[in-house]
């Protein structure tokens, strides 16, 4: 057989199968759901969730507990702060960053400055922990 007939059989091998597929009718694509979708993004879960018990008894007694709890809880759970110990420095770092990043409300001068007297007093850095340290923990 010549490569000529070869091309044209083939040609009308397939002209026939499309033929034949659309006296059949081929089958359809599912339509898409046509529910309407959120316009809002989700929100993101708090950090930690707040326990409707909480009360500022749950940090140690000092002058600015109250103060500290208050500024603290009204985005995370007083777990959070209550695991952390850092220096003065970096609470006035954690503070700054909350600010300017989470949109906690910006204390003036004085309230901060009982904030990072209470949160370093009443948190302060722990002991060096034994055995193998993260070297990205970052402190």
């Amino acid at each position: 057989m010549s490569l000529p007939r070869v091309v044209a059989l083939s040609l009308l091998a397939m002209v026939a199968t499309l033929l034949i597929l659309s006296e059949r009718g081929l089958p359809r694509r599912a339509a898409p759901p046509t529910a309407s979708l959120p316009t809002a993004r989700p929100q993101a879960p708090p950090v930690a969730p707040r326990d409707a018990e909480e009360t500022p008894e749950l940090f140690p007694a000092g002058e600015g507990r109250d103060e500290a709890f208050y500024y603290c809880t009204a985005c995370h759970g007083s777990q959070l702060v209550r695991a952390q110990g850092m220096t003065r420095e970096q609470w006035d770092a954690s503070l700054t960053w909350m600010n300017t990043r989470h949109g906690m409300a910006v204390p003036d001068a004085e309230t901060r400055r009982l904030l990072l007297d209470y949160l370093t007093a009443a948190f302060p850095p722990g002991a060096a922990p034994r055995g193998w340290q993260n070297p990205f923990a970052g402190r």
